[in-house]
């Protein structure tokens, strides 16, 4: 590729970083989070270790990869306040950091990162994207001010679906709030069941109309005008009931409210803990990433969210449609659609995630920090191409584009609090893959033409190259490292001004990527 600026050998120079030792050494100190760490990396190495040896036993069957080395410092600093603080590093932080010979410098970077204010703007993010929070909503300051307190999930949970916040989702949509709540909260996928019954689904039709009477309120849920089956009639009242997740039946009763009773249920069924699973997968992800997924490769931007029951067509009694095998609605695989149900049988790792995400007592904030100290999570990052099939959890953070809002930050000065949550059409967060909220967990990170030309051309980046600094603090505010001798000679041979440097450094995969 050719660029038609006098700089282009800057963007050419910009290399990801560099990977260290293949040791990853031990931790320093071994306080009560630090034992945790130990215990979460003990038991993805298991499980490497055990996908690796039955695949050596197979034939024709590659052997896993390696795990990657021990990232150096500039890399992990940048990592983990993209991660946990939603913002790149100042150019101070990095020279302090790397100047701090302390053994322990990167856990004490952990925990400061984690009382940060933009820190628990990342938990509201997540906790919004999770429950579908738009602009307006009355629980948005409630589930804010929870992000802040890092109060239990079990708390969150509680509140959103006990208190009634759900109900008042989708228009009074009872069946898409219960269908979508199953999915954010349980990782039941009730799509299929919400038209049919699938032969490949845990779930009925008649179950989903059932749980789905559980958010009706004082209106009556009735199976639809084209009910195919013998369990009931087209147009009778359903009866509310609970999913059956476990070995046990849960029952409703008409003594307390409904949603009250389902909040109930999901945080204390101890047989299927199935909200702890999904919430631990859910801070996994949005630290580690997922193997196999990558990133959305789309082409002319981001589209808006399929309208709902456009998912597939309706089916006839025993034929189902092709597009149920689709992908899912959402456009690209979710860790959720990679299926949280089978690696719980065999999994040590998540196993532990479990356990250890309840002995944080389901905080979120406590569980990243955990996370964040152990040293799968200090590794040098992986491509999305490398082949770890087998091997749910791996010991390494996938290679993954910055979330929208980092960009966003970075050329806008804005802060998150000053963001709308659903911006309007044409907003550049929209380009960037800020979803509508129409469905859990949409927001994606694509690369496309479109993000390409905002980035090369847009007035706003424009002007954000402006008020840029010297060469070093851009190298070190927008890629967390110093120059290189090549670059600083690249600098040097074309006079190049800040201003250059500023849209060059934006411009490049080093920046749009976390390693």
């Amino acid at each position: 590729m050719k660029y038609c600026l006098p700089f282009c050998a800057l963007l050419m120079a910009c290399t990801p970083e560099k990977r260290v030792a293949e040791t990853v050494s031990p931790p320093a100190a071994m306080d009560p989070i630090q034992k945790a760490s130990a215990r979460v990396d003990a038991a993805l190495i298991h499980d490497y270790e055990l996908v690796k040896e039955q695949r050596a036993k197979w034939k024709n069957t590659p052997d896993l990869p390696s795990l990657p080395g021990l990232a150096d410092d500039s890399t992990f600093l940048r990592r983990v306040c993209i991660d946990i603080a939603g913002r790149l590093p100042r150019p101070d932080e990095v020279r302090a950091f790397l100047a701090n010979t302390s053994s322990d410098k990167r856990a004490r970077l952990t925990d400061a990162l984690v009382r940060e204010p933009g820190a628990a703007e990342v938990r509201f993010r997540m906790l919004a994207e999770a429950f579908r929070i738009k602009d307006g909503d009355e629980s948005i300051d409630w589930l804010r001010q929870a992000a802040a307190e890092d109060r239990p999930y079990t708390e969150i949970i509680t509140h959103m679906i006990g208190g009634g916040h759900m109900r008042q989702r989708d228009q009074g949509d009872a069946l898409r709030t219960s269908v979508e709540t199953a999915y954010t909260v349980l990782g039941e996928d009730l799509y299929c069941a919400m038209c049919h019954d699938h032969p490949f689904n845990d779930h009925t039709e008649r179950e989903c109309y059932s749980f789905a009477a559980c958010f009706a309120g004082k209106n009556e849920m009735r199976f639809p005008s084209d009910y195919l089956y013998r369990d009931g009639k087209p147009g009778e009242v359903v009866a509310p009931a609970l999913l059956r997740l476990s070995r046990h039946w849960h029952y409703l009763t008409d003594r307390e409210d409904h949603l009250t009773q389902v909040a109930k249920w999901i945080v204390n069924d101890e047989d299927s803990r199935r909200y702890a699973l999904v919430a631990a997968l859910r801070i996994w992800n949005s630290l580690f990433g997922m193997p196999g997924q990558m990133v959305d490769k789309t082409i002319g931007g981001v589209d808006d969210a399929p309208p709902w029951h456009g998912i597939h067509r309706k089916p006839v009694l025993n034929h189902i449609s092709n597009d149920c095998f689709s992908a899912s609605p959402r456009g690209a695989p979710t860790w959720i659609d990679m299926n949280v149900n089978s690696p719980a049988d065999f999994s040590q790792g998540i196993k532990v995630l479990i356990e250890e995400f309840l002995r944080c007592d389901s905080r979120l904030g406590e569980f990243q920090r955990m996370l964040a100290r152990t040293d799968a999570y200090r590794r040098s990052g992986f491509d999305y191409n490398t082949d770890w099939n087998d091997c749910y959890l791996v010991p390494a953070p996938q290679i993954r584009r910055l979330p929208s809002e980092v960009i966003w930050r970075a050329v806008s000065g804005e802060v998150d609090a000053q963001i709308p949550q659903v911006p309007p059409v044409g907003h550049p967060l929209r380009m960037l893959g800020r979803g509508t909220r129409e469905w859990t967990d949409e927001s994606l990170t694509p690369i496309s033409h479109e993000l390409v030309r905002f980035m090369m051309n847009d007035k706003l980046v424009e002007t954000a190259t402006a008020r840029r600094g010297s060469a070093d603090d851009l190298f070190l505010e927008l890629l967390g490292r110093e120059a290189s001798e090549r670059e600083r000679a690249a600098i040097s041979h074309h006079a190049a001004s800040s201003r250059d440097i500023a849209w060059a450094l934006l411009n490049t995969t080093e920046f749009m990527f976390r390693p």
